[in-house]
């Protein structure tokens, strides 16, 4: 009696059994037909962030239908290692060639300056430069003292702005969104190669600046041969102002009537006071 009951249980879990891997096959075969047989796609092992390296620590391979596949997606990470993320990529998401570019000429400071425009870098230290508290993206005014008259007399001493609302690219090599554009290879190991990032704070003597093709020949002139100083503004003020020189007698306030020098000569025969 048990020996028969124990049969009839046995057909029937394996009836039970054959009826569901019949149902999860024809599940299975309708999934395909519906979506695609699974193909193997390169994913984010882990939340990557813009500006890192890709490789075996942060990617992976599953295997997703073909109908979820995105276009420019790999089945190999080798075709993205070594890459660089153009922004970033979470968890479990598909690595697509438009997230990601090549280490080269078009990944350095380049890339960030408008077309227009150009870059250009001047000496600044924490008296002339806001106590080097500016970082990149900051927008700033270029302030100088000229001498028109050319006669080393202060009372014709003039300070002007030359630029207003400059955007500031980096400051010494702090860039904002520095590609970590230099990979040093082992001299004994070549296959391993070290990032060399430049986004990290350092003791900056300098600031490169995004201005036009003719204030950059402003500011070179400038440099060359004034003391510049840099003004910081708020960066939603892109509000150029019309404004005048500032003199001796502009200092001295009522008693700046008496001052003589605001007929100071213009005109081609005005020099600038060279730096000391």
């Amino acid at each position: 009696m048990n020996n028969r009951a124990f049969t009839i249980s046995f057909i029937v879990a394996v009836f039970a059994v054959s009826l569901v891997y019949s149902y999860v096959s024809s599940t299975e075969e309708a999934f395909k037909a519906q979506y695609g047989t699974e193909k193997a796609v390169v994913v984010a092992k882990k939340n990557i962030k813009e500006l890192d390296i890709l490789d075996e620590s942060n990617l992976t391979l599953v295997n997703v239908p073909a109908k979820f596949v995105q276009p420019g997606t790999s089945s190999s990470i080798n075709d993205f290692k070594s890459a660089l993320a153009i922004a970033p990529i979470n968890a479990d998401e598909q690595i697509t060639r438009t997230k990601v570019t090549q280490l080269g000429a078009r990944t350095g400071l380049a890339r960030q300056i408008a077309v227009g425009k150009r870059a250009i870098t001047v000496r600044v230290n924490d008296e002339t430069a806001v106590a080097k508290l500016l970082k990149p993206g900051d927008r700033v005014d270029i302030l100088s003292t000229i001498d028109p008259s050319g006669s080393g007399n202060k009372l014709f001493l003039e300070t002007r702005t030359i630029l207003q609302d400059v955007l500031v690219l980096a400051t010494g090599k702090y860039v904002t969104n520095t590609v970590p554009g230099i990979l040093e290879s082992d001299p004994f190991r070549p296959e391993n190669k070290t990032t060399v990032s430049l986004s990290s704070y350092s003791q900056y003597a300098n600031i490169t600046l995004e201005v036009d093709p003719f204030q950059a020949q402003t500011l070179v002139y400038a440099a060359k041969n004034l003391d510049i100083y840099v003004s910081l503004r708020n960066n939603d003020d892109n509000v150029k102002e019309e404004l005048g020189k500032t003199m001796m007698k502009d200092l001295m306030g009522k008693d700046g009537a008496n001052v003589q020098g605001g007929g100071a000569p213009k005109g081609p025969s005005a020099t600038l006071p060279q730096k000391n």
